[in-house]
């Protein structure tokens, strides 16, 4: 079915409350990981790409090759640009046709260095005037994204939490779709057991009008993620699930040829190289991992209320 904006996709969600997965892809098989899962849980989906992955393929390619999968799909199914550093890329997506965008204005481009409120809210307020000027849905982000008592010291954690009443003026400032909060993830794997901040969630939700999104959702306990969809977030970001699930079936299947060819090796034969025997069972890792967190978000079967089925 055709692409759809993701402010649609998080308003339903936000109605039955449940939260919608976007799911990061940088390939071909990572992507049709993505739609299979959500054809398969009959769930409304997001596909992101960030703007590191440009370091390793054409956005213009992956975009091409990503409406062409979207185009099949029996669900409806987002485009999205994930942490967007910068106003030029923020464009440069639009150009590319995607459907929401992020602004991570907390950062300055070089995804580190700190951006005061003043400069996010400047930034975030140029992007979205750009995107609403072509229909596209805006993310942005308040807050320091880490692990409390890992990389956030546990006597920081109060600055680096969202506030609530500055998250409330943010969004009335910049007049974005949905808002990242900080609330104790982190983009990675968590060290140890992670500690989500939910009562400081719950007064988000209750002074923000949008959705709310969690970034680093690999890893926090399928009973935190469904508490936190409780206090309402509408998007959960899962990135380091799906390479994990790629990564540990790969070597597993290169042992396995590395076996084969030394038996080859030895009675005489020739090795054989296939790739699609290595990439295959990857792909299918990659979708179950995908349809997990799909039923944790609580979003089986809700692409019924888009595609009538």
């Amino acid at each position: 079915m055709p692409l759809v904006a993701g402010k649609d996709l998080l308003t339903q969600a936000d109605a039955e409350g449940y939260a919608v997965g976007a799911f990061n892809a940088i390939n071909m098989e990572t992507a049709q990981s993505i739609i299979q899962a959500a054809e398969e849980e009959n769930s409304p989906v997001i596909i992101q790409v960030t703007q590191t992955t440009l370091a390793y393929t054409e956005p213009e390619e992956l975009a091409a090759l990503i409406r062409a999968l979207i185009e099949k799909a029996k669900v409806p199914v987002a485009m999205h640009l994930d942490h967007g550093r910068t106003f030029e890329i923020v464009v440069k997506f639009l150009r590319l046709g995607f459907t929401s965008v992020m602004i991570d204005g907390s950062l300055q481009a070089d995804g580190k260095t700190p951006r005061t409120y003043q400069e996010n809210v400047e930034v975030t307020k140029l992007a979205a005037r750009a995107a609403h000027a072509v229909g596209v849905t805006v993310e942005a982000e308040l807050g320091r994204l880490g692990q409390i008592g890992t990389e956030i010291p546990e006597s920081d954690a109060e600055n680096a939490l969202t506030d609530p009443d500055m998250a409330a003026r943010f969004v009335e400032e910049t007049g974005v779709d949905s808002l990242a909060v900080a609330i104790g993830t982190t983009h990675g794997l968590f060290k140890g057991s992670p500690t989500i901040v939910h009562d400081r969630l719950r007064k988000i939700d209750e002074k923000v009008s949008v959705p709310l999104v969690m970034h680093g959702g690999t890893g926090v306990p399928d009973d935190a993620v469904r508490k936190a969809i409780d206090f309402g977030i509408r998007k959960v970001n899962i990135d380091t699930q799906i390479r994990v699930a790629f990564y540990e079936t790969m070597a597993g299947l290169i042992d396995q040829a590395q076996k084969e060819h030394a038996e080859a090796d030895t009675a005489g034969q020739v090795r054989k190289y296939d790739i699609r025997k290595l990439l295959k069972p990857a792909r299918d890792a990659m979708r179950e991992a995908v349809k997990g967190r799909i039923r944790v978000f609580g979003s089986s079967g809700k692409a019924s209320a888009f595609t009538g089925v």
